[in-house]
C-alpha cells in the first residue's frame, strides 16, 4: 500500500495539472477526495472486519489501492474522482488493521515498543515507495500509475503466498 499511496501523493498532481490539463481547483478537489474515502472508512473499519486477523481488510485494501491506481492514466477526470475514492478506501483498509491489532493484542506496557517498530517499518516502505514513484513519474509519465499499480498487486501476491505458506505450516 505504500508504493500505491505514495504514487497518488507523489504523481497525482502532475496527472491532474500535465496529463489532464486542468488546474489546482481540480487538484484540491482530487485530494479532496481521497481524503473523503479514507476518513469514511477509518470511522466505518471497527463494524467491517472483525477477523481475528484482519486480513481481509489488509489483502482487500492493498488489492483496492493497487486496482484504483492502475487505472488512473486511461481515464477522465470523472472517473479519476471515482477511483481516488476506492484508493483512499484502500489506503486505510491496508493500513489501518495492523494499528488496531496491535492495539488488541499487546500488552499495554510493550505497546510503545510496539508501536514504534511498527511504525519504524512502515516508513521504511514509504523510504522505498516515494522514490520509485518519483522514478515512475519522471521516466513514465504516461504509464506511472498503470506500473505503481501493478508493482502494487504483485508485492501483494507475494505477500499473500508468503503469508499463506508461513500459516499453513
Amino acid at each position: 500500500s505504500a508504493i500505491a499511496g505514495a504514487m497518488v501523493l507523489v504523481n497525482t498532481v502532475g496527472l491532474v495539472k500535465t496529463s489532464l490539463a486542468l488546474d489546482d481547483k481540480h487538484y484540491g478537489w482530487i485530494m479532496a477526495i481521497f481524503g473523503v474515502g479514507a476518513a469514511i472508512t477509518a470511522f466505518l473499519l471497527g463494524s467491517l472486519d472483525k477477523t481475528k486477523t484482519r486480513s481481509i481488510s489488509l489483502i482487500s485494501g492493498a488489492i483496492l489501492i493497487g486496482l484504483a491506481i492502475t487505472f488512473a492514466n486511461f481515464v477522465p477526470y470523472n472517473g479519476l474522482l471515482f477511483l481516488w475514492v476506492l484508493a483512499g478506501i484502500g489506503q486505510t483498509l491496508a493500513d489501518m488493521p495492523s494499528e488496531t491489532l496491535i492495539g488488541e493484542n499487546i500488552e499495554p506496557k510493550d505497546q510503545g515498543k510496539v508501536y514504534g517498530s511498527h511504525f519504524a517499518f512502515s516508513h521504511l516502505w514509504w523510504a522505498i515507495a516515494y522514490p520509485a514513484a518519483g522514478f515512475l513519474g519522471t521516466q513514465i509519465p504516461e504509464q506511472d500509475f498503470l506500473y505503481g499499480g501493478l508493482l502494487t498487486l504483485v508485492l501483494t501476491a507475494i505477500i499473500i503466498l508468503i503469508s499463506f505458506n508461513f500459516y499453513r505450516r
